[in-house]
């Protein structure tokens, strides 16, 4: 939806900060490469960045349109960053987060589910908000009908582009949001009919109010209206936490996958000029000499078919068919798989075999992944850390909190799994006793032979547990020696079996 609110007037609520006026053009990119040029619906951007021709009729351009198609790698490497991100459990979360796990922003979304949305916009956006707001008072006389009405925190995904202004001030260092402003857009009903309006609305969070406003134009003039009173909150400080893939700093970071999405456009304007080519050059051209001529002068209309026959003089004709030659569909094919190689690169289908390469090379560009998974894993744990705190405020639960309180996740993602040769290695180490249990359990559950999810503690308080039952089911099934009178003698222990 195209939005003609004014943004630099910074006397209005609608107003855009500078930053991210700048940014908006590539947010704007990697929306329409995570649509697959399909925002607005009916393939609408794709006649952004395939332009008409001069001189091109209209409808062979809307053809060329709907014959183009575009390569969803953007998407599909964004989403492989993500599900890596995507392994982590809960480590002392407050009652009510533990209680609702499954269903953290009322739209019954799980907190695997919901952070993983959280992943894919701060990778394609180069970073998200999450908001923590609370439901709102029931009608409970009491305490105790409060606890029992439901009532809980929830969680709110912001896209970047919706937080279109805020102020920043540091305290002692620290970092602390003064107001933002979050732009939503609302479903009004229609004034007659059952029909509905969509307006923006525009939310000014500070420290323990929200405010709420709508635009709109009087006499030429943008004016902004107020809707309802201040909202009063419990929360000294606006709960608006961000989530950036590259630096933790308020709204601040790089789209860190751009470079991506200008090649999935070069490539795709490639392989529409070059199925252009393919589409008018497949076809080939009959080329007629010598055609005899009617009594009017014209030559006999040219009739293709299997039960058909061309005439031609006795001397000086000729018929053939003429097929496209020379080096430039060959050429173009071949830049188009240069582009495809240069996103292979900026991408992770290494990951998933989609090209063969050397050892050293995946090793090298893994590392590199490496290196930007950790940085995500960090940001991503910090942001956490805040949200649960934010979420332990509204309920009451600060109490709960400790210095454990937030996610695990490991940040060794995408190490090489264990080949047959290295568990033997580590089987053989541990039966050595060179390596303990832990560490043996430890090294399978990095190289991927066990689940990432499995704890490894837990495991070992079973499996100390069952060598404690079978060494009692042992004692217990000795069989004592008979004497010649058919009792059961004492067993006596030989004392030279412990030397």
């Amino acid at each position: 939806m195209q939005i003609v609110h004014p943004s630099s007037d910074p006397a209005l609520v609608s107003y855009h900060r500078p930053e991210l006026v700048d940014t908006l053009p590539s947010l704007e990119l990697a929306l329409d490469c995570w649509n697959l040029l399909d925002t607005g619906g009916r393939g609408l951007a794709k006649g952004k960045y395939l332009h008409k021709e001069p001189a091109e009729p209209k409808a062979a351009y809307t053809e060329r349109l709907h014959r183009s198609t575009y390569t969803p790698i953007y998407r599909d490497s964004i989403r492989a960053y993500a599900g890596l991100l995507n392994r982590f459990q809960l480590a002392s979360p407050p009652p009510s987060l533990a209680a609702h796990e499954h269903n953290v922003d009322l739209q019954g979304s799980s907190v695997q589910s919901f952070w993983n949305h959280c992943d894919e916009y701060a990778i394609r956006d180069g970073g998200v908000f999450i908001m923590v707001d609370m439901m709102p008072e029931s009608d409970a006389n009491n305490f105790l009908d409060q606890q029992r009405d439901g009532r809980h925190p929830y969680l709110i995904l912001v896209e970047r582009k919706d937080v279109i202004n805020w102020a920043v001030e540091y305290q002692n260092g620290r970092e602390f949001v003064h107001h933002a402003t979050i732009r939503q857009m609302r479903s009004v009903p229609a004034e007659s009919g059952y029909g509905t309006t969509i307006e923006p609305v525009y939310y000014v969070l500070k420290p323990g109010q929200v405010d709420v406003y709508r635009m709109e134009k009087k006499d030429n003039r943008w004016l902004q209206v107020k809707i309802g009173g201040t909202l009063q909150t419990s929360m000294p400080i606006v709960p608006l936490v961000w989530y950036g893939s590259s630096t933790s700093k308020f709204a601040q970071g790089d789209l860190p996958m751009n470079g991506l999405a200008e090649l999935s456009i070069q490539h795709y304007q490639m392989r529409s000029d070059l199925q252009e080519l393919l589409h008018k050059c497949a076809m080939p051209v009959p080329v007629r000499k010598g055609a005899p001529v009617g009594p009017d002068g014209r030559p006999a209309p040219l009739i293709l078919g299997p039960n058909t026959a061309v005439d031609l003089p006795g001397e000086g004709g000729e018929f053939s068919f003429a097929e496209p030659t020379g080096k430039s569909l060959e050429r173009h094919q071949a830049e188009v798989q240069h582009v495809e190689m240069l996103m292979d690169r900026s991408g992770l289908n290494f990951l998933y075999g989609a090209n063969i390469k050397t050892a050293t090379e995946a090793s090298l560009r893994a590392s590199q992944v490496a290196s930007q998974v950790s940085a995500l894993v960090r940001n991503k744990t910090s942001s956490f850390n805040t949200v649960m705190r934010l979420w332990a405020a509204y309920s009451g639960e600060l109490s709960s909190i400790n210095s454990e309180s937030g996610i695990v996740l490991n940040d060794s993602l995408i190490n090489r799994p264990l080949d047959p040769s290295g568990m033997a290695q580590l089987v053989n180490l541990f039966n050595s006793e060179i390596l303990s249990h832990e560490t043996i359990l430890g090294e399978l559950q990095r190289g991927g032979v066990l689940d990432p999810d499995l704890r490894i503690q837990e495991e070992l308080k079973r499996i100390s547990k069952e060598k404690t039952q079978r060494v009692s089911e042992s004692a217990n099934n000795v069989v004592q020696p008979q004497s010649p009178t058919g009792k059961a003698e004492p067993v006596t222990q030989n004392p030279l079996a412990k030397q």
